[in-house]
């Protein structure tokens, strides 16, 4: 759950060391190019998947490993560039392999009892003009920085989906909660969230105009914004259907026990 930071000769090759000490913590290191307009699509089993803006202009990716045990020496991160773009993924057995739809084993009969004691943390730089989808099994989902259209999921873990300039957004956990920052709503695209036991925090800017349904057995909704029950709309206990501004763009929010919390940006 998220829970709310010498003499002048030693201090120079501190710092000259710094990203050589980066570089060797590294497992995996991979960099490429992809079109303007492509996707970038992460996927990981166990550990955690951070996406930062690229300052190169390509798509760079670190992937660490942590943990112990014979699946360490399996585990590895992978790259594939395909028509769509760029796909990361992290295979398990010497049979698996990615491509479009993440990975995949032909081993059915390979199996490591310790498997969960090893995972591979994975950090994926990524130019703003590409399309960013990222998910984890066991682990936290992060993105920073994103444009257009954004795809986070995780079963066990947090997304945090920050500073983003988005057109449309699609977040699930079931194990976790939801923090989702807009800086600048571009387009008209659709905004859909789901957890089970976590809740959902959104903060976007005032201008913000949406149809807004929510479901939830347990949870409640505070707003920032006017919630406008019109005649074709709803609110009661369990669900609610309302307008925000002027309407328009889809704002779907569904859970089991979480909350939402829809916050204005000053």
């Amino acid at each position: 759950m998220l829970r709310r930071l010498i003499p002048a000769s030693l201090v120079t090759l501190a710092v000259a060391a710094a990203p050589a000490l980066a570089q060797n913590a590294a497992d995996f290191r991979w960099s490429g190019s992809a079109a303007a307009g492509s996707d970038v699509s992460v996927s990981n089993v166990n550990g955690n998947v951070t996406i930062t803006p690229s300052t190169t202009g390509k798509v760079e990716v670190l992937g660490t490993k942590r943990g112990s045990g014979n699946s360490l020496n399996h585990i590895r991160a992978d790259v594939q560039q395909t028509s769509r773009g760029i796909v990361v993924c992290v295979l398990y057995d010497e049979n698996s392999y990615c491509d479009d739809n993440g990975s995949h084993s032909n081993n059915r009969g390979w199996r490591d009892d310790d498997w969960g004691n090893a995972r591979i943390d994975l950090q994926v730089a990524v130019p703003t003009n590409l399309q960013v989808s990222a998910s984890s099994v066991s682990g936290d989902v992060s993105v920073t920085g994103a444009q257009g259209d954004v795809r986070a999921n995780t079963v066990s873990g947090d997304v945090i989906l920050d500073k983003l300039h988005a057109s449309s957004i699609k977040a699930n956990t079931v194990s976790g909660d939801l923090q989702v920052r807009v800086d600048e709503l571009m387009g008209r695209g659709d905004f859909s969230f789901n957890t089970v036991s976590g809740d959902l925090t959104l903060m976007v800017p005032r201008n913000f105009d949406a149809d807004l349904t929510m479901s939830s057995v347990s949870g409640d909704v505070s707003s920032d914004f006017a919630l406008t029950v019109g005649a074709n709309s709803r609110m009661r206990r369990g669900s609610v259907e309302a307008r925000i501004g002027n309407g328009g763009r889809r704002l779907d929010v569904h859970s089991v026990s979480g909350s939402l919390h829809l916050r204005a940006l000053n």
